[in-house]
């Protein structure tokens, strides 16, 4: 049964940023089925987490996030001391620690009438003939503490809507300004999730992977949670039948956009959020259509990732989801640590 769950581990090395970082993060599968993800340096002591065979996929997520952290941090010039700290506390947060944070400045990233396109996005948008400027507001670090969204739309976004314009909110502002954040270390996969994650095609460990989007055991017992166990079963019957015909998406049509929305982990880079999932926000057309009466403009509950976008909630059904999904097709909000939850959406 083991042999038919669990996949065959390869050991794994990542020293792409070792001379900016003086870090190396290895992969390393043992005989016992355990697999440990340890950060190595010349000067120091190893930083090391060791993951049971039934908690492969926390293994692969931290393997990924450490390497997309020292990426990230050696391309914006870090010190190396600063590097490792960030690691540190990774590699604590996956070992079940508390970790303090310090707290974040009362405005690092105030709203800005330039809105700069994130790295590798466009602002202007051709959809059906019609160019739109997409407008991404940049925010500080939304916390679990922050439990209304509409004070931070009175901060980041009310200075600058102008009549006619549309409002788009990425879903995990609405969700962690509910409180609908999830840390793993609470998430008990069940065998059904486990069968059903090992289905889902994320290409991990290819240069196609783009996300583990519902291919971790965390996330697909969340889905299942959500779903239901009698919508989830059935789901699963009929894209057991279909899927060799030629015909996909009937899992998640089935389950609902809600389930879809579900993600793990949060954050690669956002080292708040880095050992946290995600549920789908509560009400999110209700919140819609509040946020519409407050601004005067339509809005959007968007969910948006490297393979489309698609809303959970907006303020007017003429916003349909054809529109929106052109709009949103190359995800301009990004996924990562870009801190751009709202865009402002105009006619050119």
């Amino acid at each position: 049964m083991l042999q038919s769950i669990f996949m065959i581990e390869q050991p794994l090395t990542y020293s792409e940023m070792k001379d900016k970082t003086g870090l190396t993060i290895l992969y390393s599968p043992r005989a016992d089925a355990s697999v440990a993800v340890i950060a190595e340096s010349d000067n120091a002591a190893p930083l090391e987490v060791v993951f049971s065979n039934m908690q492969i996929d926390e293994a692969h997520i931290l393997y990924m996030e450490a390497t997309e952290l020292l990426h990230s941090r050696a391309g914006m010039n870090e010190d190396p001391a600063s590097i490792r700290d960030a690691v540190a506390k990774l590699f604590a947060l996956f070992r079940g620690e508390k970790v303090t944070f310090a707290p974040p400045p009362i405005a690092p990233r105030p709203p800005s009438g330039e809105f700069v396109a994130n790295p590798g996005k466009v602002i202007d948008i051709d959809v059906d003939g019609v160019t739109y400027a997409r407008l991404p507001v940049r925010t500080r670090l939304i916390t679990m503490e922050e439990t209304d969204i509409m004070p931070l739309l009175d901060e980041y976004v009310g200075p600058y809507l102008k009549p006619d314009d549309l409002l788009f909110i990425s879903e995990k502002a609405l969700t962690i300004t509910q409180g609908r954040v999830v840390d793993m270390s609470t998430i008990n996969p069940s065998w059904l999730a486990r069968i059903l994650a090992r289905n889902v095609g994320n290409n991990y460990g290819s240069e196609d992977f783009h996300g583990f989007g519902h291919g971790t055991t965390i996330a697909m017992q969340l889905f299942i949670e959500e779903a239901g166990y009698p919508r989830i079963i059935f789901a699963a019957f009929i894209s057991a039948i279909t899927r060799p015909l030629g015909i996909r998406g009937l899992f998640y049509s089935i389950c609902g956009l809600r389930a879809k929305s579900i993600d793990c982990p949060m954050s690669f880079l956002i080292l708040e959020y880095a050992h946290s999932a995600k549920l789908a926000p509560n009400y999110p057309s209700g919140v819609a259509r509040d946020i519409r009466d407050r601004f005067q403009c339509e809005t959007v509950i968007l969910d948006a990732n490297y393979r489309g976008a698609f809303s959970l909630g907006k303020s007017s059904r003429a916003l349909t989801e054809i529109f929106i999904g052109k709009l949103f097709r190359d995800n301009p909000l990004g996924q990562s640590d870009e801190m751009t939850p709202f865009c402002i959406v105009r006619k050119v």
